[in-house]
């Protein structure tokens, strides 16, 4: 059986450096605009894309290409634009340009919701700029045949921006930090996103999906367990209430998805996020 040829973008992200390596373990056909030396940080140049597309003629486009920072994009809102909206659409504009006949799967984000929980998939009301950037690329991406995934995942990081790492570098360092105890999320596990990745690529679905572990847990719960676990002083941590438009960024405080759609979908279940959290602690252990 031939194997299918597949095109990571972003693939020197958090995540993309990740599935890369995994799906290259795994035997796979993989390949990525870092190998091909391709400059895609001007999101708006299609002449690079299009040349990485037509040297590569992917059967599945992986796209994490996104501009994560919240607070950043709030503040630099036409390099969000260029980086969450304008990527995407030049990418679809150009498969469509090329009759190819590409899956693309598109990473997008729990940020499109309005923060009132248990999300499911037909209503959006993104409270900030990035959601609204995010929800924006759906858009285009919807234009081929596609799946878009509405996630927040967690893993340990090289670079150490994430939650995670944020949160352990400080309770080495013996500093306290604020949690909060108001916001809620559906995390799951790069392992566990890596090996749905595989399925999907082996079996695709088509359409938007919220993907996460089946239950939610508050930000401050998820660090009190790397605490307890990684055995820091919980001291160090002090529980607070996230205020409306705190650091000048309106943010949704309930992001808890439903994820029976994907599950009804591939016929699988989704795991707890205790199950994703001790997955995570391993990771730092």
């Amino acid at each position: 059986m031939k194997k299918k040829k597949i095109l990571i973008l972003g693939s020197k992200g958090f995540y993309g450096s990740r599935l890369k390596v995994f799906l290259k373990e795994k035997k796979l056909k993989v390949f990525t605009d870092h190998k091909f030396k391709i400059h895609l940080k001007n999101s708006e140049s299609r002449f690079y894309l299009n040349k990485l597309i037509l040297l590569t003629k992917p059967e599945i486009i992986i796209n994490l290409v996104a501009n994560t920072d919240i607070n950043f994009c709030e503040k630099n809102r036409k390099e969000a634009k260029k980086s969450n909206v304008y990527f995407i659409k030049n990418l679809v504009e150009l498969i469509q340009f090329n009759k190819l006949k590409t899956y693309l799967i598109h990473f997008s984000t729990d940020q499109v919701y309005n923060g009132k929980g248990n999300h499911n998939e037909k209503k959006t009301n993104p409270k900030n700029y990035y959601g609204l950037t995010k929800l924006s690329g759906e858009y285009h991406a919807n234009k081929v045949s596609s799946l878009i995934l509405r996630l927040n995942f967690i893993g340990k990081s090289k670079n150490k921006k994430n939650l995670s790492d944020w949160i352990i570098n400080n309770l080495k360092r013996n500093k306290a930090i604020n949690v909060f105890q108001n916001i809620f999320f559906s995390p799951i596990h790069i392992s566990t996103l890596n090996k749905l990745i595989l399925r999907l690529i082996k079996k695709p679905a088509i359409g938007t999906f919220n993907v996460g572990s089946k239950d939610s847990i508050s930000k401050s719960k998820f660090a009190s367990y790397l605490c307890h676990y990684l055995k820091f002083d919980k001291k160090k941590l002090n529980y607070v209430n996230y205020k409306k438009n705190l650091f000048g960024v309106a943010r949704p405080l309930d992001m808890s998805l439903n994820v029976s759609k994907f599950e009804k979908s591939l016929k699988i279940k989704l795991p707890l996020v205790k199950k994703e959290i001790i997955k995570l602690i391993k990771e730092y252990k």
